[in-house]
């Protein structure tokens, strides 16, 4: 009898254990879906949700703040993500914040990133609809290496080519192998550098000449005469064309008594 007892009391104990993990255990997972808690609404429209599927993680400056609720389709170019956020960080998300699709890690699950906006604005209520913006993620990495990889694809293949083309260049080679470059290409530059003196000689006695021809003008231009202004007054002898008249000289007083 002691020993069915004891039996009934372990199997008791162990259902018990049991039942109390499978509550924890709903307990956790409810947490981390929102479905325990408080939690207030939050909307965003994409244009595409790369994979984002319904239970996907939210997080707010790198906080978990919540998860997505339900996807829905407005149209072919929008689609509406209702988020359930927890109470927790309303005072701190408000309406100039913006929401972002990203993925955790490298090849991880689809989450939203709400990042905070600049500025006072007031806070996001329920129901309030976020600003999105797109971020560069994994598929687009790929396809930029992909692209890459073309053109380094390219630019190989043109530079073999090339080095095929000058391998098989016999004038280029007997260019290279003549002796007498190396001594031609220095008195190239010899007389490239005497040309250059040359010029820098011949600007210096140009600037001279033209700074004599200056300092011989001035003098001339001050000891230049002026001319006589014009007179209102002409000659008559001019404007006549005949000689002038003199007036007749008075008679000379006779001296005889």
């Amino acid at each position: 009898m002691a020993t069915q007892t004891n039996s009934n009391t372990k199997l008791g104990l162990l259902v018990l254990s049991g039942l109390f993990l499978f509550i924890l255990t709903l307990y956790i997972i409810g947490k981390n879906q929102n479905m325990f808690g408080s939690s207030y609404r939050l909307k965003a429209r994409f244009s595409e949700v790369n994979g984002l599927m319904k239970g996907n993680n939210i997080r707010f400056s790198g906080i978990q703040a919540g998860t997505v609720k339900s996807i829905r389709i407005i149209d072919d170019t929008t689609i509406e993500v209702l988020m359930l956020i927890n109470n927790d960080l309303q005072p701190f998300i408000r309406t100039n914040a913006s929401a972002a699709i990203g993925t955790e890690g490298l090849i991880g699950n689809k989450i939203i990133n709400i990042t905070p906006g600049k500025g006072n604005a007031p806070v996001a209520e329920d129901g309030t609809m976020l600003n999105t913006h797109r971020v560069v993620n994994t598929d687009d990495m790929l396809q930029t290496l992909s692209k890459t990889n073309e053109n380094i694809a390219t630019i190989s293949e043109g530079l073999k080519q090339t080095i095929r083309r000058i391998n098989s260049s016999s004038a280029l080679w007997r260019l290279l192998d003549d002796s007498s470059l190396p001594a031609n290409t220095r008195s190239a530059l010899s007389h490239i550098r005497q040309a250059s003196a040359n010029a820098d000689r011949l600007t210096g006695d140009l600037q001279d000449l033209i700074s004599d021809v200056k300092k011989e003008k001035a003098p001339l231009e001050c000891c230049s005469p002026t001319p006589p202004s014009p007179t209102n007054s002409t000659s008559p002898s001019k404007t006549s064309g005949k000689p002038a008249h003199r007036p007749a000289r008075p008679p000379k007083a006779s001296t005889q008594p």
